[in-house]
Formats: structure tokens, C-alpha cells, sequence
């Protein structure tokens, strides 16, 4: 008969290096799509938006916009001819949408990385953005956790989820490690890469993307039947 693993401490966080560690967590989980998915749904749920919706895929997000009546649908995939759709920009999550619509998500990485969690007891989004709001709610309840940078579901070329893994375990232990991230992701050249292919919102994106701690929401994504919904445990946990 084999023996158990004796259970993580409750204050463990690890950094996910691939793609199984997430499908059999059964802790916390949190997701770093660092210049997208990440600043999107905090920016949604920042500004208000009482349904935020995630789907693993596309098309499960397509078949649900056709039943959400007045859903707004952000994605960065092109989605084929005819689809009106916002791009998965945090600036226009935040200030160029209507807040009172509901918002549905299917992205390349952040979507696939958050579905991943299913077993998780727990799944956050975050991002330099919610560092601090993020912590202080993780801190006032320690589980097991495992920071999930969602390059792994995609490209693991984009190296700023890893970085900003590593920033916010840091955080986590008390130490400030958001300028030698930034300067990191600098030198790393995907800020260029990412104005260039963003000429509409990029440069406006990558300043929220890049600035710490100015957003106090902590999405939280509970599935079910497919679609991850999205709240805000900050302000459940705070009564508010």
C-alpha cells in the first residue's frame, strides 16, 4: 500500500512549470495572463460589471453570447468574418465598455489556463494591477496555492506571466520584487511585441498592465456547465 503525501502547509505557494500541475491542484489556484486576460477581468469587475462570464473555448462562448441578451464579447482571437466583438484590451474593459452589459471572454491563454483549475478549491486572477488587494485577501485565509502563468496553455515565449508569477510569490513573503519584474520584462523585448501588434489600445493597455496596485478587485471564477462565472471576493469577503 502506498503512502500519502502529507498535506502542504497552508502558506505553500508554488509556481506552476506545467500545464498537469494545474489540472490536479485541488488549493488555490491563481492565473497571470499578465497583458491581457488578467487585466481584462480585473477591469471588468473594477468597473462595475456585475456578469463576467469565462469560457474555455470560442466556440462555448459564441454558443452563450447567443443566449445572453446584450452580452459584449472580449477576445484577441479572430473569431471569423462577421463576429462583433471587443478585443481583449484592459483599457477598454475599464473605460471604453459599457459596464452594464454583461462581458463573455475566450482567450488564447488566460481562458484555457483558469479552466485548467477545475479541481481547484479556489481559482484568482491576477496581475501587477491587484498585487496588494490580491495578498491581503489571500493572507487573511492561507491555503496551499499555486500560481498558474498561463504562457503555459500557449506560448511559453511570453515570458511576462512567469515574471510576474515570480514577483507575487515574493509578494507574498513581504518583499517588493515589482521593479526588478518590470525591468525584467522590459529587457525581455515583449512589451515591443505586444505594441506591435496592439496599434488601437497597446500602448494604453501596456500602461495599466504595467502599473502596481491600482485596482482592488480579486476575481474569483467558479465553474459551472462550462462557464466560469466571475465575482469579486474582496467585496464578498468584506461584507460589501
Amino acid at each position: 500500500m502506498s503512502q500519502q503525501s502529507p498535506p502542504l502547509p497552508q502558506n505553500k505557494i508554488i509556481i506552476a512549470l506545467d500545464r498537469s500541475e494545474a489540472v490536479t491542484w485541488r488549493g488555490r489556484g491563481i492565473v497571470i495572463d499578465l497583458f491581457r486576460f488578467s487585466n481584462t477581468i480585473c477591469a471588468r469587475v473594477e468597473s462595475g460589471r456585475r456578469d463576467v462570464r469565462v469560457y474555455p473555448s470560442p466556440a462555448m462562448a459564441l454558443a452563450a453570447r447567443r443566449l445572453i441578451r446584450d452580452a459584449d464579447l472580449f477576445s484577441e482571437i479572430d473569431l471569423g468574418p462577421g463576429v462583433d466583438r471587443y478585443d481583449n484590451s484592459p483599457y477598454t474593459a475599464l473605460y471604453g465598455s459599457d459596464p452594464s452589459r454583461p462581458a463573455l471572454s475566450a482567450t488564447n491563454s488566460g481562458s484555457p489556463a483558469a479552466a485548467s483549475l477545475l479541481l481547484a478549491e479556489e481559482i484568482l486572477v491576477a496581475c501587477f494591477a491587484n498585487f496588494p488587494a490580491l495578498v491581503a485577501y489571500c493572507l487573511a485565509d492561507p491555503k496551499p496555492t499555486l500560481i498558474v502563468p498561463a504562457c503555459l496553455f500557449y506560448d511559453s515565449r511570453h515570458v511576462e506571466d512567469m515574471i510576474c508569477a515570480r514577483a507575487l510569490a515574493e509578494e507574498f513573503e513581504g518583499r517588493d520584487a515589482f521593479p526588478q519584474a518590470l525591468e525584467e520584462i522590459h529587457a525581455s523585448g515583449r512589451v515591443l511585441d505586444f505594441l506591435s501588434t496592439r496599434p488601437e489600445t497597446g500602448k494604453r493597455d501596456m500602461e495599466l498592465a504595467l502599473r502596481k496596485g491600482f485596482m482592488k478587485a480579486v476575481p474569483r471564477i467558479k465553474f459551472t456547465a462550462g462557464a466560469g462565472i466571475v465575482e469579486d471576493a474582496a467585496k464578498l469577503k468584506g461584507g460589501g
